[in-house]
């Protein structure tokens, strides 16, 4: 190992002999690196997403709604859900999104009363307090991925939506999509909305033990003739359901970035072919000196590792960074899949740049280590 260590000046120097083609060999491998850990990115926001979302609520919206904003449930349902066995406690929540569809700046209200907030939510405060939220009829709590994407800060007003709100707190929490949730009171968001008495939805905490499937068709059974018909779904399922269009161009997203790895992996080969070729006498002078033919293999895969790895590293940085700088949150159906930087995908960038450095050298060192010396000598 001491012996291959002295060799690292020598790589170096022969990566940077041909500059324009290392050059552009460590660009295709960072786009391609670039791709890679944004895909991973999105996919871990999707698993961390539904993982958040395995807990035991319920969620009641409208039957037949095709965008949260077409859910409009009378709130006296709330009293009925909550006489029902096996019901902890009901939250009748008034929603506001800024679009039905995917989009990258998501506003999500939850209108709620202050009150039973804690029922539902175990929020974390990491600014202001519940006792301020409950203080003003026209604050809000927001998650720490909306605050930190809207700059806002604890006491100044900022507007989302069609809502001017003081901003009383902001808070984390376990549960699915509270990092990009603004809470505001429901009297103040059904004003706004011109819904007084009607919620979008209703978030139902039941016992552990309880059957999520059997308590939610009893909801559905109870109000089949009422004024609005329901439909119940656990939050695990609804939030499958939800993120499952997104799911689906994750998937093929992944292959493409499968693909982009394949590719250099074929341009890491091809570059290191050619520059083994053209130091071929130089190859031979190093054997009849005394390089053994492992030595001489490793000597030819560090180039097209090296070459892979600052690749790797400049296209993670690079997508890590943008998305440390700017914030990125891909909303669907009032749902946040965060785009955040990870040291977990970073760090398996970083081992698929050196995998796949490793695996592209491996053919051009066994097709220099078999080439005879002696054909090497005769070209010098």
């Amino acid at each position: 190992m001491r012996d291959l260590l002295k060799f690292l000046p020598y790589v170096f120097r022969t990566a940077t002999r041909a500059r324009l083609r290392s050059v552009c060999t460590v660009l295709g491998a960072a786009l391609a690196m670039a791709l890679f850990v944004f895909v991973r990115t999105v996919d871990r926001g999707v698993d961390d997403l539904s993982a958040r979302s395995a807990q035991p609520v319920l969620v009641v919206f409208q039957d037949s709604r095709f965008c949260p904003l077409t859910s409009d449930l009378p709130v006296r349902y709330a009293d009925a859900i909550r006489a029902m066995p096996d019901v902890e406690e009901v939250l009748p929540t008034l929603v506001f999104v800024n679009s039905c569809r995917s989009n990258l700046d998501l506003v999500t209200l939850h209108g709620v009363e202050a009150d039973k907030l804690g029922a539902l939510y175990d929020l974390e405060y990491l600014a202001g307090s519940q006792e301020a939220f409950r203080a003003r009829s026209d604050s809000a709590l927001l998650g720490e991925r909306l605050a930190e994407r809207r700059k806002a800060v604890v006491g100044e007003r900022i507007r989302l939506g069609d809502m001017d709100v003081e901003v009383a707190g902001i808070v984390r929490g376990e549960s699915a999509g509270v990092a990009n949730i603004a809470f505001v009171h429901l009297a103040q968001l059904s004003l706004a909305e011109k819904k007084q008495g009607s919620a979008t939805q209703f978030l139902v905490r039941v016992k552990d033990d309880a059957d999520q499937e059997e308590i939610a068709a009893r909801v559905d059974a109870l109000f089949r003739t009422d004024e609005a018909r329901t439909d119940t779904k656990s939050l695990q399922a609804f939030v499958s359901a939800a993120v499952q269009e997104i799911a689906e161009i994750v998937s093929f997203g992944r292959a493409l970035g499968y693909l982009a790895v394949l590719v250099v992996a074929l341009v890491l080969a091809n570059t290191v072919f050619i520059s083994a070729q053209a130091r071929a006498p130089e190859l031979a002078v190093l054997e009849t000196i005394g390089l053994t033919k492992p030595k001489l293999m490793a000597l030819i895969a560090g180039e097209g590792v090296l070459l892979g790895v600052l690749g790797g590293v400049l296209g993670t940085a690079v997508v890590l960074g943008l998305l440390w700088i700017w914030p990125l949150t891909l909303g669907v159906e009032g749902w946040g899949i965060d785009l955040a930087p990870s040291l977990l995908v970073a760090g398996q960038a970083l081992l698929a740049a050196l995998l796949i450095g490793l695996a592209a050298s491996l053919g051009p060192a066994l097709a220099a280590a078999r080439r005879p010396v002696h054909l090497g000598l005769k070209e010098e």
